[in-house]
């Protein structure tokens, strides 16, 4: 790709587009349409809007890309409120996670998804240079006011006695952007949001234009020819009243909009009916052909951020009239364009010139085709597309770069399925899965409360853990969304108090319906794993899958799973053995990159834990170089009449800590495995929990809390270490392989 360096172009990004619609070909969508022509090749790009126009796709050749669609806008009461606060915030919700994000238009810089480049096209100029300007006589009712958000092609009709506060409300909303760069379209407009915003914006990105796309006809003289959609912000009107000052001259305007009506009637009412033509969905080759046979090109907008209709106009080898403010101005010359006030007569006085003198229009045009193959869209895209890969570079260096610790990740299972009180959902709501023996410290805690969860934040943070893996499960009723939007809350209460905490799914499947599958994978990418404080795994999240053995062998169900978390980091939570190499493979058909079992207290007679345990430590990493070793306080399930649940537990009981002891010895006899997983936090119903209770008190978090900190004094990076060769190369690959945090 031209202007890329080679060190940017060895790796291929995931990018996420974002732009409220893509429907029609305006110039902000007709921007990034010829962009994505060009990195479709180079990246893997998902582009999200509100609205699609398949119809754009297939005649830009757009073959290699994804669209997911994003909730429409809101209509009806309240929606211009509604569409510039609570949307973006949906959006948000609704977009997966991708190495960065390009957002184009307002209000996409809302979306808090990082690293962002935002490319505004301007901002949103209804708050701000036509607050008070962009106002006709039939909206100056007190009863009701009308506001323009683009890319709507109709009005917002709002309370007029609430006009002002709702104008104030969505300022207010919209300094809280946090794109993490913002390029402009020209200087002009680069200057325009850093009054706004009040931050530096240095990029600078011009459109473009492909002037072998334009076909050479000859001119036909008495044709002016103007582009733009139909709002008072375009000054159409000017236009028409010029018109009517130059005798023998048709005026074509190319657009749609909600001032068609009234300026029909401007036209009427002025007598120029019959000279002035309005035409709307016009394809694209269609409008090339107009600009190739028009003597020139009148552009008259209000303080318009660039103006792509003004490089079209020199690309067709038209010479342009133009109102002198904007952007465009910086690409042109004198020698192509006849910059003027915003005045009808000035209009019209260089309309006449060019009328009365094809030679000179023709020269000029010739010139001005001459600047624009200096505008090429390949420039652009080009130009763009670095800045998106210097961005990504940039960020990785200093927030996503995995950090390298030494030693292990240490993460622990957490449960957060409980509701409020004995009795309810998970204590002792039923005898068969859900009675407990020993109550938390905390009493029957509800996992949404946020005091609970800030405090199970603190508890773990002073463990030294690092990941918590939240177990959530899925049945024929589909994911349980209690547990999904109380992970969720955990989520958000560690990113406001900035926790070093990082979280994981771990998918505990029990059903074999693809829908409800299929469902639950993307609720999960698209609600948790786009979150920044996911766990990555060599630049991979880490999805978990909880393997009892039901699926063994199961085809349909492996190759779903595989399709589901395509590009991710996949690990097995097991609670049965692994087997030979060759039988692992037959049966998860290859499915996972490392495996960590759940309880390793099950596996066998307490006589032969050390043997089995060291089999599997073998077989954890599954080639991917990550080892993974599971402790554990102890298991006691006799209590539950499940038979499926009973038939399986093997009661192991604490033994005053002498339990949990030899798990941790097992663990520290090994040479720095990637994760050690601490099975578990809460899980009250087996007895496995840590977690502060009634019957032990802090006791199994303090051990917890020790042997961390042994542990990481154990084991050491690799480049530490010393020894015979054989044993530097087994460091060396460790560290390769190692666990790391975002």
């Amino acid at each position: 790709m031209a202007g890329t360096s080679p060190e940017l172009q060895l790796k291929s990004m995931d990018i996420g587009i974002i732009i409220p619609e893509l429907g029609k070909y305006g110039g902000a969508e007709r921007f990034l349409i010829e962009c994505l022509g060009r990195w479709q090749h180079q990246h893997q790009i998902t582009v999200y809007a509100a609205v699609f126009n398949e119809a754009l796709f297939r005649e830009s050749g757009l073959t290699r890309l994804k669209t997911k669609l994003l909730s429409p806008r809101f209509e009806g009461e309240n929606a211009t409120l509604l569409n510039a606060t609570l949307l973006p915030k949906m959006w948000q919700a609704e977009i997966g996670r991708h190495d960065i994000y390009h957002a184009h238009l307002w209000p996409t810089h809302l979306i808090d998804l990082h690293p962002m480049v935002w490319y505004p096209h301007e901002p949103l100029r209804q708050l701000y240079d036509q607050r008070y300007s962009q106002i006709s006589d039939e909206i100056l009712d007190d009863a009701q006011r009308k506001l323009h958000f683009y890319p709507k092609q109709t009005y917002d009709t709002v309370d007029g006695r609430h006009h002002e506060a709702i104008l104030r409300v969505i300022e207010t909303f919209d300094a809280t952007g946090r794109p993490d760069r913002v390029v402009a379209n020209s200087r002009y407009s680069a200057g325009y949001l850093e009054q706004v915003y009040g931050h530096p914006v240095s990029d600078v990105v011009y459109p473009g234009v492909t002037v072998s796309d334009m076909p050479e006809l000859p001119s036909e003289r008495d044709v002016v020819l103007t582009i733009g959609q139909l709002w008072p912000h375009k000054r159409m009107r000017l236009i028409i009243e010029s018109i009517a000052q130059v005798e023998g001259v048709q005026l074509h305007i190319v657009g749609s909009g909600p001032e068609q009506q009234r300026l029909e009637n401007l036209a009427e009412n002025m007598g120029v009916a019959d000279r002035v033509f309005f035409l709307h969905d016009l394809e694209n080759y269609e409008v090339q052909i107009l600009l190739a046979r028009c003597l020139c090109v009148v552009f008259a907008p209000v303080r318009e951020p660039f103006g792509i209709v003004a490089l079209e106009a020199l690309a067709a080898g038209k010479p342009l009239i133009a109102v002198n403010e904007g952007g465009f101005a910086e690409v042109v010359d004198d020698r192509c364009a006849l910059l003027v006030q915003p005045r009808p007569a000035a209009l019209a006085s260089e309309i006449r010139k060019l009328f009365n003198d094809p030679q000179l229009a023709g020269k000029m045009g010739r010139h001005g085709r001459e600047i624009a193959k200096k505008y090429s869209w390949d420039r652009t895209a080009d130009e763009l597309i670095a800045i998106v890969e210097d961005t990504h570079k940039k960020w990785r260096a200093r927030h996503r770069t995995p950090k390298h610790i030494s030693g292990p990740l240490f993460a622990i299972h957490y449960f957060n399925w409980y509701r409020e009180g004995f009795g309810n959902a998970h204590w002792c709501d039923d005898r068969a899965t859900g009675w407990v023996t020993d109550m938390p410290e905390l009493g029957y805690y509800s996992s949404m409360s946020g005091d609970t969860i800030s405090l199970h934040i603190d508890q773990m943070e002073s463990m030294g853990i690092d990941v918590v893996v939240f177990n959530l499960h899925v049945s024929d009723d589909g994911l349980d969304i209690y547990q999904l939007t109380a992970a969720q809350r955990m989520l958000s209460i560690a990113k406001e108090r900035n926790s070093t905490l990082r979280f994981a799914v771990n998918l505990c499947l029990y059903t074999r319906d693809s829908d409800i599958i299929e469902q639950a994978g993307s609720l999960l990418r698209d609600s948790m794993i786009t979150d920044e404080n996911y766990l990555l795994l060599d630049g991979k999240p880490v999805f978990m899958i909880f393997w009892s053995g039901a699926f063994d062998s199961d085809a349909d169900v492996v190759e779903q799973l595989k399709h589901l978390t395509t590009g991710f980091f996949r690990m097995g939570v097991y609670t049965r053995p692994t087997g030979t190499a060759g039988v692992e493979k037959r049966k998860t058909h290859e499915l996972f990159d490392a495996i960590s079992q759940f309880s390793p207290l099950e596996l066998s007679a307490p006589e032969n834990w050390h043997a089995v345990w060291q089999k599997e430590y073998q077989g954890s990493s599954q080639a991917s170089g990550h080892h993974c070793v599971t402790v554990s306080p102890g298991y006691d399930a006799s209590h539950l009449t499940d038979p499926a649940r009973t038939k399986a537990s093997r009661p192991i009981p604490h033994n005053d800590g002498q339990t949990y002891r030899q798990t941790m010895k097992f663990a520290l006899e090994q040479e720095a495995p990637s994760f050690v997983f601490i099975s578990t936090f809460n899980e009250f119903h087996e007895n496995s929990h840590i977690e502060p209770s009634q019957d032990h008190g802090t006791r199994y978090m303090e051990m917890t809390r020790d042997f961390v900190a042994k542990a990481r004094k154990t084991w050491k990076p690799a480049s530490a270490r010393t020894g015979d060769p054989e044993k530097k190369m087994r460091s060396a690959a460790g560290k390769t392989g190692q666990g790391h945090a975002k």
